[in-house]
């Protein structure tokens, strides 16, 4: 596809945050010219810090004029806007573009944290974190086999889209937390629809240049899950007597980024 931005876009991204990879598929699946530049979340650069000064996270767009949006989500609604002649990844129809913000927010809001708490937690609380994983799979398989999305192959319809990028940009780190928590999150034959859905979408060849290799995310989860899970235990453990602290946890030793920005929510 012919690039259609003369000068080149920036973005300022992390090579783990699902959110930064939403960006990259999105600027290669409308053919879009970028620069990458990989942030230590641990020492975060002066440009971070400057076009991000509100959340002080990737990933970040930088225009050619030195302008610059924040948040995946935003990115994604500007690139169409600014690039109407590339492919469009929003659906044309008013209604349908509405259905796919809708259950953006959804994966952000409801099945991302609840992917999130299950790679964090064990025993008990981690099982109610497995059970809302598979209350809101089934919200989505619902939608795929008798919803808004029915007959599809992808939530964007014969292409990969908005909701697709979203979605997608997130569900490859379900097998991942398989591998290191041992806790089975996505079943064929539970979630049949939604299964074949992220075969289709991991398949796809700009999906395949984005996304990391598996082995070096489950490496990379490892690490993070034993962080997250002595923390956890720190945070629970008076010291001298007193209540544990409301402090926020210290950065992760490298490369793992400060707590804040562990990027593993679908």
């Amino acid at each position: 596809m012919a690039m259609e931005n003369a000068a080149p876009l920036k973005l300022l991204g992390s090579w783990a945050s699902s959110y930064t990879h939403r960006v990259q598929l999105a600027l290669r699946l409308k053919g879009l010219e970028f620069e990458y530049a990989e942030e230590d979340l641990g020492s975060k650069s002066e440009a971070l810090l400057r076009h991000n000064p509100v959340y002080k996270k990737v990933p970040v767009l930088v225009l050619p004029d030195g302008r610059a949006l924040a948040e995946s989500a935003v990115i994604l609604h500007y690139l169409d806007d600014a690039f109407p002649a590339a492919r469009q990844l929003l659906p044309a129809d008013p209604f349908d573009r509405a259905v796919a913000r809708f259950w953006c927010h959804f994966s952000d809001d409801k099945l991302g944290p609840a992917v999130g708490a299950v790679f964090a937690s064990t025993g008990e609380e981690q099982e109610a974190a497995v059970r809302q994983v598979h209350e809101n799979l089934a919200l989505l398989e619902a939608e795929l086999r008798e919803g808004a999305f029915r007959g599809r192959r992808f939530f964007g319809g014969d292409e990969v889209g908005f909701l697709d990028v979203v979605l997608g940009c997130g569900s490859y780190w379900l097998a991942v937390f398989e591998e290191v928590t041992g806790v089975r999150l996505v079943d064929a034959d539970a979630f049949p629809l939604f299964h074949s859905w992220l075969r289709d979408f991991e398949s796809q060849e700009e999906v395949r240049e984005t996304i990391p290799s598996v082995d070096r995310l489950v490496d990379y989860a490892r690490g993070l899950r034993q962080m997250l899970l002595a923390m956890a235990a720190g945070a629970c453990a008076p010291s001298d007597g007193a209540v544990a602290s409301n402090a926020a946890p210290p950065s992760a030793a490298p490369p793992a980024p400060a707590t804040a920005d562990i990027a593993v929510d679908i």
